[in-house]
Formats: structure tokens, C-alpha cells, sequence
């Protein structure tokens, strides 16, 4: 600013108070000593509907600044601050408006940012302190649908779980319920493919008394209202006729069920989780699944990988196996090398549960506590189909198998670091390296 003084230096000194004025970001408001508004800036002018009045007469009474937090009628939240101020012989107040709803949504986003983290934190504590069936995950894939599971486990929405037959839907259900705040709850399942039609819906949301004939006088809760506080896992979701699909679709969008012969709803708390072997968007493409149900479910979506693609998890797998066999035949097997290397290269259509099945069987008929290759079933043994250099493929697969460790051990120095540099767990490279005979 000039010096310049005279009536010329007083006009410009207030047009450029004028201009700073109407230029500032915040509403400014200027009241005299009983409450009534002198002047304000244009940004106050549509900051409507404030409380200056109180405001003012506490400033002006304490004699000192005082600023409160004020919501308007259409939602925005404004920092309304009074600054006493002498001058002209009468007492003025200068409100400055401050509009700081933005900040107060980015906190309450921040609010609930931090409250999920706070529930991924627990859960995962709760999956590491006391999981009633652990999770093999060595491989690179299980460990990723894994750490998603105990993700899903803190959001409290309804989660659908994809996988073929005998992946282990049912263990990952259980691991998303007990790493939830729901753990202290029931878990309860159903298969919607090995009930009848016409009951159904009876199963999942019960019946009143006298709902129909040969029904039990006192009627019946469903699987949907014993869950109440828990898990309901929903398998074979598939398989859900349409009636009930819309009934499960009003369940997870409103939260009411109604009883068969009910009048009144109910609203039980239960958390859903769904778990099928088939494409449902193709289902849905061809009309057999609500599209509606499909988005409603989808949107926490957990794919588990068939066993052949994470074979590294195949001797972990059979060692839980065996040592829970053996505490029923109380004898104690392991399987040779070569058998647990026959056991990794097949293909278990079956999977997971193809693989229990079988070890269970082994223990039974295997004649040595070491089960060899021998002892395998010929669809296991059976030689696979000839190339063009029969019998070169699998020193070949050795070969660059244990080409690839060196490598990795000599580049890397630890079994960890080569692991992670591998994409495999580090149980993987410490059995193969000993195998191959390689140290880091």
C-alpha cells in the first residue's frame, strides 16, 4: 500500500479493504453492539439461515473471541468465529464463516477407514489365535484367497465364495465367521441343492403354527433365524429355486424374512455368506439366477483355485492329513518321496477333498508305515500319455527345477528371499533344495 495521504489515499485505502473483503474465501459478517448486522461480503450473503445473534452477544459480553460450530438447514456445516472490536466509540463483532462440511465428510471418512482397519486388524488376529480347521497356504495363489477371506471377515457384508468341488468353500466360510466380530455367534449351513423344492423355504425361514399340514403345531424357525448374532453359509447357491431367490434377495436388501403362514417379518442379524461350484454369470445370462441376487452377492467374491494349480500346497496338505489319521488308527505314516511326488504332478478332479479321501483310504490299506508308489491307486501311477522323447520330460522338469534354485539361492542367500522371488512358500524351496541337495 502507498503512503499517500489526503481524501485520494483514503479512497483507495477502502476500495482496497472493500476489495480484500469481498475477495476472501471466508464469509465475513460485521455486527454492532446489539446484535445487528452493519455489513457482510458476498460469501456470507449465501451462507444463510446462521445464529449470529447469540454468537455476538457473547463475544461483545466476554470481551474476548468466541467461535462454534453451526449446521445449516441444507446439511452444510459452517465454523462461525466472533472477534470483539473497538472502534468509533461503539462495539462491533466481526463473524468470519468459515464452510468446512467438506472437512467434516473427509473425517468421517477417515472415521470409517480407520474402524475398518481396526476390524482387518482384529480379524486378523482372531484367524491366527484359534482357527478350528487351518487353512494349508504355502502356495502363492492360497495365501492371496486367504489374506481376501480374512479382508471379507471385517466388513460385515455377504461374501461369495467360487470354486470347483472340493476346494474348500466350506473352510474358507468358517475362517471368514471366525475371524468376524460375528465369531461368538452360530455358524450354520445348508445345502440349497440337497433339499426338496417344497421345503426350502421352510428350512431357511421357518413356518408359523399351522402353516400346513403335518407342520408342527408350534411352528418352526429357520436356518436364516437360528443364525440370529452368526454366520449363515448358503452352499450349493446355485441350486436356490427362483421363488427363493427373490426371498433371499428382499432378506439381504431389507433385512426382513417372513415365516411360511407368517403375517408379521422378522429382522434376525445374521451375516450370509454363499458359496457355489458354477458360473452364475452364465446362469444369469441364460435366466436360471436373478440377475439382481447375482450383483447383490458379488461384491465380495473370493475365487479358490482348483489343486492343480497350487500343487506346492500338496505335501503340507497330506502332513495334516496323516496327522490327524493317525490319531484314529493310532499309527503313524508318512509317504515316501517319490509317492508325494506322484501325488503333486496329478491332477485331483476332486481336489482338496479327492486327496483327503484317498489319504484316508491309504492309511487303511497302505501294508508298511511308509506308503511308496506302490501302494497308489494306478489312476495316481498310470504313465503319463508318450512324447515325442519318452521318458526325458520329467529329468527335464528336474533339470530346470533345480537349475531355477540354485539360481535363486545363490542370487538371494536365504531360503525366504528365494521363496518370495519364486512366487512359492518357504517350506516349498526348503524340501526341494534338500531334495536336489542345494544349500544358500
Amino acid at each position: 500500500m502507498t503512503g499517500r495521504s489526503g481524501p485520494e489515499g483514503l479512497a483507495a485505502r477502502v476500495e482496497l479493504l472493500e476489495t480484500m473483503v469481498e475477495g476472501a474465501e471466508d464469509g465475513l459478517v460485521v455486527l454492532d453492539e446489539r446484535g445487528a448486522v452493519r455489513h457482510m461480503n458476498a460469501i456470507a450473503e449465501r451462507l444463510t439461515g446462521l445464529r449470529a445473534e447469540a454468537i455476538a452477544r457473547e463475544a461483545l459480553e466476554r470481551r474476548i473471541p468466541v467461535a462454534e460450530i453451526q449446521t445449516l438447514p441444507d446439511g452444510r456445516t459452517l465454523l462461525v468465529s466472533a472477534r470483539p472490536v473497538a472502534g468509533g466509540g461503539n462495539g462491533h463483532v466481526v463473524l468470519t464463516l468459515r464452510d468446512v462440511s467438506e472437512v467434516g465428510r473427509l473425517m468421517a471418512r477417515f472415521q470409517r477407514s480407520a474402524e475398518t482397519s481396526r476390524r482387518y486388524q482384529r480379524a486378523l488376529r482372531s484367524a491366527d489365535a484359534a482357527p478350528s480347521r487351518p487353512i494349508v497356504a504355502e502356495s502363492a495363489p492360497m495365501r492371496a484367497a486367504r489374506a481376501m477371506a480374512i479382508r471379507c471377515a471385517a466388513a460385515d457384508l455377504p461374501v461369495l465364495l467360487l470354486g470347483e468341488t472340493g476346494t474348500g468353500k466350506g473352510l474358507f466360510a468358517e475362517l471368514i465367521h471366525e475371524a468376524s466380530e460375528r465369531r461368538r455367534g452360530p455358524f450354520l449351513e445348508v445345502n440349497c441343492g440337497a433339499i426338496p423344492d417344497g421345503l426350502v423355504e421352510a428350512e431357511l425361514f421357518g413356518y408359523a403354527r399351522g402353516a400346513f399340514t403335518g407342520a408342527d403345531a408350534r411352528g418352526k424357525a429357520g436356518l436364516v433365524e437360528l443364525a440370529e448374532g452368526g454366520t449363515l453359509l448358503l452352499d450349493e447357491i446355485g441350486d436356490l429355486p427362483p421363488g427363493l431367490q427373490v426371498k433371499l434377495l428382499r432378506f439381504l436388501e431389507g433385512g426382513e424374512i417372513r415365516a411360511v403362514g407368517a403375517v408379521r417379518g422378522r429382522r434376525p442379524d445374521v451375516r450370509v455368506v454363499a458359496a457355489t461350484n458354477r458360473d452364475l454369470a452364465e446362469m444369469v445370462a441364460r435366466g436360471a439366477f436373478r440377475a439382481d441376487l447375482f450383483y447383490r452377492l458379488n461384491v465380495l467374491t473370493i475365487h479358490l483355485p482348483p489343486l492343480r494349480e497350487h500343487p506346492d500346497d500338496v505335501p503340507a496338505l497330506v502332513e495334516l492329513m496323516l496327522a490327524r489319521l493317525e490319531q484314529t488308527l493310532r499309527r503313524r505314516l508318512r509317504l515316501s518321496p517319490d509317492a508325494l511326488e506322484r501325488l503333486a504332478r496329478y491332477a485331483f478332479p476332486g481336489n482338496v477333498r479327492e486327496l483327503a479321501n484317498l489319504i484316508d483310504r491309504l492309511g487303511v490299506t497302505a501294508r508298511a508305515d511308509t506308503i511308496d508308489v506302490a501302494d497308489l491307486p494306478p489312476e495316481i501311477t498310470a504313465p503319463a500319455p508318450a512324447l515325442a522323447t519318452p521318458g526325458r520330460l520329467r529329468e527335464a522338469v528336474r533339470r530346470v527345477e533345480a537349475s531355477m534354485l540354485r539360481d535363486a539361492l545363490a542370487r538371494y542367500g536365504t531360503q525366504e528371499l528365494a521363496a518370495h522371488h519364486l512366487g512359492v512358500g518357504q517350506a516349498t524351496v526348503a524340501r526341494k533344495a534338500r531334495r536336489y541337495g542345494l544349500t544358500p
